[in-house]
């Protein structure tokens, strides 16, 4: 049996020395752009160590924030919590939460058994289930990472 890892940005199960994952296209671990330190995680999306953007010697246009966090942040579009409550809340039936989080074959299951009230009932779990993830949790599993 072959050994896993847990992808940071998508959660799928990739080989543990995998460089780039195969499901979301995202940076896991590579070489730091500016010294050649190994990076893994959020940072090798980056592309720059922790070191390198802390001494503003990143070499690209979009310097860090001045007194900010060391952790990197989201890029891209963020995911609103309480929009993706109210429409599984809502409109769970027909799928629209899982449409507005970008899991249009999700989706389109619950349109295809939208009939059956199933949806429904599975939108009011998914639903709690935003609820109860705290928000870094949330934006980590359905926020695109992309740069």
């Amino acid at each position: 049996m072959t050994e896993t890892a847990e992808c940071p940005f998508c959660e799928s199960e990739i080989t543990p020395s995998a460089k780039k994952c195969r499901h979301c296209g995202e940076w896991v671990s590579r070489d730091c752009l500016t010294c050649g330190t190994p990076v893994k995680s959020q940072w090798a999306a980056r592309g720059i160590c922790a070191d390198c953007e802390g001494k503003g010697t990143t070499g690209f246009s979009i310097q860090p924030s001045s007194g900010g966090s060391q952790v990197p942040g989201f890029y891209g579009l963020r995911k609103s919590r309480s929009v993706s409550v109210a429409l599984a809340l809502v409109l769970g039936g027909i799928g629209a939460h899982r449409f507005y989080l970008e899991k249009p074959g999700k989706a389109f299951l619950y349109l295809l058994f939208c009939w059956t009230g199933i949806p429904s009932i599975i939108g009011i779990f998914e639903a709690v289930k935003y609820i109860r993830m705290d928000e870094d949790e949330f934006h980590r599993k359905f926020s695109t990472g992309e740069l």
